[in-house]
């Protein structure tokens, strides 16, 4: 099984957990990109890598054809429940069962960093969308905004390693160049954070995707000592509220 496949499947199987915990943070998200998309009332729109179909909500109206496609059933089965709206596909989004032109706009929330091949996955994205279409996406960014330097120290003492990569400002620009895409801007929001309820929330969290991956050879007691001293790091509002540093960079392109 490759690493992309055991990621899918880590995501598939953790689902509600993902529902519970990350998805409602990434709402914010979905809604800048989809603004940033300048949407017109009958576009067709593909949400790349939809997961629980948090981006295919926020650009559902009236009139407007929404499609998500994600590799991951579980996440496919809550996005169905969840987005009445849209249609959902269980596929690989850098290999899309559509014809060339099928859709006005691709957007994306949080997902591309996951690509085996980011630029071939940006390309597969522009061949699915008309001339003069157009591509909105956020990934987790600038580094110096993610957790790293918060959780690495922690993961490594815990003898735990995890290899997501998360493009910098200049890569994810190069990147969308490289496939093709034109009128490429990069924007950063480095204020952004997952907010969590709290520590049952936290577990959840620690439970989802790559995650779960990343963890899944510790014994329970090596889980749990582990989520306590994450938990221990993270800095809390007065609310109660867990705030996980994780930034935004936000693309816009065009097709030509």
């Amino acid at each position: 099984m490759t690493a992309w496949r055991r990621v899918v499947e880590g995501f598939s199987e953790t689902a509600d957990n993902y529902a519970h915990s990350m998805a409602p943070s990434l709402r914010t998200m979905a809604v800048s990109v989809v603004q940033r998309a300048q949407l017109r009332d009958r576009d067709r729109v593909l949400d790349a890598g939809t997961g629980t179909g948090v981006g295919a909500a926020a650009a559902l109206t009236s009139g407007r054809q929404v499609v998500g496609v994600d590799a991951a059933a579980g996440m496919l089965a809550i996005a169905r429940r969840e987005v009445p709206g849209a249609r959902f596909v269980e596929a690989d989004f850098a290999a899309l069962p559509f014809p060339a032109g099928s859709f006005d706009v691709v957007i994306s929330v949080h997902a591309l960093h996951f690509a085996e091949d980011p630029v071939a996955t940006l390309a597969e994205w522009r061949r699915v969308t008309t001339g003069g279409g157009r591509l909105s996406l956020s990934v987790p960014g600038p580094r110096a905004a993610l957790s790293h330097r918060l959780f690495d120290p922690i993961y490594r003492r815990h003898g735990v390693l995890r290899r997501v990569e998360y493009p910098t400002r200049g890569k994810l620009l190069a990147r969308a160049r490289a496939a093709g895409w034109r009128k490429v801007v990069v924007g950063a929001d480095p204020a952004t954070t997952i907010r969590l309820a709290g520590p049952d929330s936290f577990e959840r969290w620690m439970r989802t995707g790559s995650r779960s991956v990343a963890s899944r050879a510790l014994s329970d007691e090596a889980f749990a000592a582990l989520t306590a001293d994450l938990l221990a790091a993270i800095p809390a509002s007065s609310d109660g509220l867990l705030h996980i540093p994780f930034g935004t960079l936000y693309l816009t392109a065009r097709n030509p």
